[in-house]
């Protein structure tokens, strides 16, 4: 078995997937627009990959940024996982507040305090117990009328 046949079938990454499948139609004589629109990439992108191939090999089709190290190491976020969940309610700014005051650490995007938040088993919606602006007095009135009258709708 061939590399880029190996790397076809034990991809893990669709990108992966992707550039090499872009080379195989190649090598099989489909064109460039043609691949491009069975994989749903642009032309440029195949024959990006193509070129890359001929001069890489099969290493030139692998994903090489995989993200960067977390500011947190796994036993810090474990713990602020914790005690973030041991809370009822919290907000996305309180959870701001406390990572930064427990490690001096400020992301740039909300939306890891948003993955925080949720991995601590919490949500940044409040919730309310009940509709706040329920009134009793009004719906047991209109309950009464509907037994009366044998319509929810209240119309005549």
């Amino acid at each position: 078995m061939d590399k880029l046949t190996k790397l076809i079938e034990e991809a893990t990454d669709v990108r992966e997937l992707k550039r090499a499948l872009s080379v195989r139609l190649g090598e099989e004589g489909m064109a460039t627009e043609a691949s491009g629109a069975v994989l749903q990439v642009t032309p440029r992108a195949v024959r990006k990959w193509r070129r890359r191939y001929e001069q890489e090999g099969v290493e030139g089709l692998h994903v090489r940024y995989w993200g960067s190290e977390s500011y947190l190491g796994v036993e810090q976020r474990q713990e602020l996982e914790d005690g973030l969940g041991a809370q009822e309610t919290l907000t996305r700014e309180e959870g701001r507040d406390e990572v930064e005051a427990r490690y001096g650490i400020v992301y740039q995007s909300k939306q890891s305090y948003y993955d925080l938040l949720e991995a601590s088993g919490l949500s940044d919606h409040r919730t309310e117990k009940g509709n706040p602006n329920r009134n009793e007095a009004h719906v047991l009135e209109r309950r009464e009328e509907i037994k009366k009258t044998g319509t929810a709708l209240g119309r005549d």
